[in-house]
């Protein structure tokens, strides 16, 4: 694990005096020697002088660390090496490179950082075959360099099972997430209104206040882990018919608590639900009204998606991700960087 002093600072506004200095200090320091313990490599700003020294030279960040060499997993493609190690980046998707108008990252920014990395990493890591796709696609890198290791769904623990007031357990539909333009949700919202359906959508997440408040549309604020949880184990249905995804995380996390799914029938969506979701076109608010209706007369269906949905999550066991690492961990073992 790689710590710095910026955990729990996410989207905090630095001092003016301290962005100045790391542009400073990004821009003089090619190296950066990291200390260890027996769990962590640690510096003090690593994360963002990385950042500030790519902004301000387009170089990465060497960083070296004491003792035998490891495996450095980034899960973000952070403009950060560590010199002699393995070093594995995971890049989500290409949504900012392929439609960047569905999403609020830079792409320009993005692409740079990645081809930088590309002459360094070992390997960049995605979650979907859909996904490695389109970087592959974006980026026109070597098909070898890219590995899809899929991912896992963990932290399913519930609450109390105390829903928000109004709500009760398998009458009403849930969309969890943020409100980003790919997340489909102004034809999701029209599609519920459409199908007649009395039961209310539950939109969840910390960005939903532009939503107009009308009849059974309920807004909730971002929920700690457990509630929301909750949420998705009582829906009657979520409704996730995104536009783009790497993976979909909250439609295995549905499956594995046994809530029936509707989703988009095409890219990592279509892929990781497999035959186990109600699939539509995103892009046809008809279909999203009419697999609406569905679910809600069709008890038979939701019974099929449930037991399906449950199946299809086996596949996404933290136990069979780690195998899927631990194979690819496999070949680097023999690496002369691991020679003692």
């Amino acid at each position: 694990m790689l710590e710095d002093d910026q955990r729990g600072r996410f989207g905090a506004r630095a001092p003016l005096s301290e962005v100045i200095g790391r542009r400073v200090r990004g821009t003089l320091h090619r190296r950066l020697l990291l200390t260890r313990d027996a769990q962590r490599l640690y510096s003090p700003d690593v994360f963002r002088l990385a950042h500030a020294r790519f902004a301000g030279t387009g170089k990465v960040l060497i960083l070296d660390a004491p003792g035998t060499p490891g495996i450095m997993h980034w899960t973000y493609p952070i403009p950060a090496w560590i010199r002699g190690w393995v070093n594995l980046y995971t890049i989500h998707d290409a949504i900012p490179l392929i439609t960047p108008e569905l999403s609020n990252v830079e792409p320009l920014s993005l692409a740079r950082r990645i081809r930088a990395l590309a002459s360094v990493t070992d390997r960049f890591l995605t979650v979907s075959d859909a996904a490695r796709d389109e970087i592959l696609r974006a980026l026109q890198l070597p098909a070898a360099l890219v590995s899809n290791c899929g991912t896992a769904v963990t932290a399913l623990a519930h609450g109390p099972g105390q829903l928000p007031d109004g709500l009760i357990a398998q009458e009403y539909y849930l969309f969890c997430g943020l409100a980003e333009p790919r997340k489909n949700l102004p034809r999701l919202i029209a599609a519920w209104r459409n199908s007649g359906t009395t039961r209310p959508l539950v939109l969840t997440g910390p960005d939903h206040d532009w939503a107009q408040a009308e009849a059974g549309l309920v807004l909730l604020p971002f929920q700690a882990r457990p509630a929301l949880v909750d949420l998705l184990r009582n829906a009657r249905a979520l409704l996730f018919p995104s536009l783009a995804e790497g993976f979909g995380l909250p439609v295995v996390e549905a499956m594995a608590l046994g809530t029936p799914v509707l989703t988009a029938n095409n890219g990592a969506l279509a892929e990781v639900a497999g035959r186990s979701a109600l699939l539509v076109d995103p892009v046809d608010e008809g279909a999203i009204t009419q697999g609406i209706i569905r679910l809600d007369q069709d008890d038979n269906l939701r019974s099929t998606l449930m037991m399906r949905g449950l199946e299809r999550a086996g596949n996404f066991t933290p136990e069979r991700f780690g195998a899927r690492l631990r194979r690819l961990h496999d070949e680097f073992t023999s690496d002369s960087r691991f020679d003692v």
